[in-house]
């Protein structure tokens, strides 16, 4: 008889007068090969604790619940064991609390540091000997190895619908897209199987309402609209999500940057390392077998959008005035006080009257501006209308653009070559660690982050000339015409992003007590300047 196993007898010499309380823990997983029923798991429960004097003072039970994971209801009952209220927890076999090698090791030690135990009511392993606590963990590794192997199959099976059959990985609907060749599977609530009549197999279509509006979602997100004004359309429209809910700026903007409406599926990229690929970044994006309702440029102008309001303040991203995250302190870069900018400030009962520095405000070392948001906005109309109708200035406006164009073609080119010279040297670097193991590991790990933190910053600069060229590639006459004839009746958050197509920022000056101040207007097509050179190009109002 193993050593593990205790005899009949001995259990019985083992059994206290009272009974030890006890908690039942069933779990059901998400998987087709682990779908124990919890009325069996619990019947081996209740029959192994009459037999061994146990008394259940609670069930917790965690339905489609995968073991991979400890962010379960198995947590209550961990606490349960810290606070006092049981001392064992049992469970159907010792794969039901988890699958995971690492939760499972933290987790069991919470509940042995405080003298509790652990259960298995099929596998009868007494954990106090050494040979039992080996055979519970050989138990724990098989169960995480039988994980880890199912896992790999489903990663398989998905790679193979994304990359052969250029489907989803998970086949479940999607906006604006009607999902066909698939039917409710009779056996099993919430899941489908395919639909052995529909000769053209699983596919999706675009729905002919739906897939309209989703087109038009895009277009108005490129066309400046902010994303809570999107929200706002479909919630008020009474358009829901595939699952029933009403949208957010999350459940928006996550369908959107997945790609799905340019015919494209985004995937992790296989090269992350990442143990969070649901909140990574890291993702590539491969054609699907389904039809786009969006062009590839709208695609990409959204995505360029993307990039630029992620950089923004989230004030800014749903601005409340036109020049939101444009206007600067001119005094910035005096005495220490870094570039900053203009906050609104309220006066006289009105909330956003005007414009003040912070810093002059806390106290740290800036003289400080105060304007007129009145003021700041009609500067602002003035120049427009100059950029629009004075012939001079037009000519000489269209051949700054043109320059500030050539340059950033220039560096973008420039700035590709020093990221492909950066990618050798990580390359060169990975083969001489392999070729020399004697490299030490401190001198590896600094040169290596070295080069990324170079590397970094080569595609900031990158990212910022590639804007620096589109925005000054576009004809400019229609944006300015536009705002000088829709001011007053266009939209905060559009009017502020057509603003920013042509104005880098608008710096203010403090001229002396009582005076008003000097406003100087950067267009993108003028270099980002100091303040001191700024004043050569200044545009003064009052």
């Amino acid at each position: 008889m193993p050593p593990q196993t205790l005899s009949a007898a001995r259990q019985l010499a083992a059994l206290p007068d009272e009974p030890i309380p006890a908690i039942g823990y069933i779990r059901v997983s998400t998987a087709r090969e682990e779908m124990i029923s919890p009325e069996l798991q619990k019947a081996s429960i209740t029959d192994w604790a009459a037999r061994n004097n146990r008394r259940i003072v609670m069930w917790i039970i965690d339905l489609d619940k995968s073991g991979r994971n400890f962010r379960r209801r198995i947590q209550r009952a961990i606490s349960a064991v810290e606070a006092g209220e049981a001392k064992e927890i049992i469970v159907w076999k010792f794969s039901r609390f988890g699958r995971q090698r690492l939760g499972w090791a933290v987790n069991l030690d919470r509940v042995e540091s405080v003298g509790g135990d652990l259960v298995s009511a099929t596998e009868e392993i007494d954990a106090r000997t050494a040979a039992g606590r080996f055979a519970r963990g050989m138990l724990a590794e098989v169960a995480a190895f039988e994980s880890d192997r199912a896992s790999e199959g489903w990663i398989d099976a998905l790679r193979h619908r994304r990359e052969e059959m250029k489907l989803p990985a998970q086949g479940t609907p999607r906006f604006g897209y009607v999902r066909k060749g698939r039917i409710p599977n009779p056996g099993r609530p919430n899941s489908f199987i395919l639909d052995v009549h529909d000769p053209l197999g699983e596919r999706y279509e675009p729905h002919e309402r739906d897939g309209r509006l989703l087109a038009g979602l895009y277009v108005g997100y490129v066309g400046g609209h902010a994303g809570g004004a999107l929200v706002k359309l479909l919630n008020w429209g009474g358009v829901k999500t595939v699952r029933g809910g009403t949208w957010t700026m999350q459940s928006l903007f996550g369908y959107l940057d997945s790609g799905f409406a340019a015919g494209l599926l985004r995937i992790h990229r296989r090269d992350c390392r990442c143990k969070q690929p649901g909140r990574c970044q890291n993702v590539e994006y491969l054609p699907g077998a389904h039809k786009p309702v969006i062009t590839m440029e709208t695609w990409e102008a959204y995505l360029a959008r993307r990039r630029k309001q992620r950089r923004l303040p989230s004030r800014t991203v749903s601005p409340v005035y036109p020049l939101s995250g444009l206007m600067r302190c001119g005094h910035g870069g005096e005495n220490g006080v870094p570039q900053h900018a203009l906050s609104s400030a309220n006066k006289h009962g009105q909330t956003g009257y005007g414009y003040i520095c912070k810093w002059a405000y806390d106290g740290r070392g800036c003289v400080g501006v105060w304007v007129q948001r009145k003021q700041v906005e009609e500067a602002v109309r003035a120049r427009l209308a100059t950029w629009a109708d004075d012939i001079d200035e037009q000519a000489r406006v269209t051949e700054a653009r043109a320059a500030v164009k050539v340059t950033a073609r220039t560096d973008r080119e420039r700035l590709g070559r020093d990221l492909q010279r950066i990618d050798k040297a990580l390359g060169r670097l990975v083969k001489e660690r392999a070729l020399d193991p004697d490299m030490p590991d401190a001198i590896y790990a600094s040169t290596r982050q070295e080069l990324l933190d170079e590397r970094k910053e080569i595609e900031a600069a990158l990212e910022t000339a590639s804007e620096e060229e589109e925005a000054n590639s576009a004809d400019h006459l229609p944006v300015i015409r536009t705002l000088l004839d829709e001011w007053d009746t266009i939209a905060v958050g559009r009017k502020r992003d057509l603003l920013a197509t042509l104005i880098r920022h608008v710096m203010v000056f403090r001229t002396g007590v009582r005076t008003p101040p000097r406003i100087v207007i950067t267009p993108v097509w003028e270099p980002d300047v100091d303040a001191e050179k700024t004043r050569r190009i200044e545009w003064s109002f009052g």
